[in-house]
């Protein structure tokens, strides 16, 4: 995590041919999806009303942070990356991604000041 309250989580975009979505947490962790989880996280966001995604994406990314400062090595990965899942996913929806097999190359910004995923789209 930098030193001014933020994260980005990175991925190249759904890879058909893989049946994947990959996306990295920090420096050192790639986190993958595969099909049938992408497809059940994702029908979980989709059933989130907006303030309810605001609150699970908000606190996710609080923990996210949390456990980036510990250390990942430190903390339960397993954790971290679900909540990366939910800040990442939560975001692409916000986004106006309406299918995951979709998700293009990007980069989704956390910053504590702003409580608010920002997402940058690759060109």
């Amino acid at each position: 995590m930098a030193s001014d309250g933020s994260f980005t989580l990175v991925s190249p975009g759904y890879r058909s041919a893989a049946g994947r979505l990959a996306f990295t947490i920090g420096p050192q962790l790639v986190a993958e999806m595969d099909d049938a989880d992408l497809a059940q996280s994702w029908q979980a966001a989709t059933e989130l009303t907006a303030s309810e995604a605001a609150e699970l994406s908000d606190a996710a990314a609080l923990h996210l942070m949390e456990l980036l400062e510990e250390g990942l090595p430190a903390a339960d990965l397993s954790d971290a990356v679900a909540d990366a899942a939910v800040v990442f996913l939560i975001a692409m929806k916000r986004h106006g991604i309406a299918d995951p097999k979709r998700i293009p190359a990007c980069a989704v910004m956390w910053n504590l000041h702003a409580e608010r995923a920002h997402v940058h789209i690759a060109s």
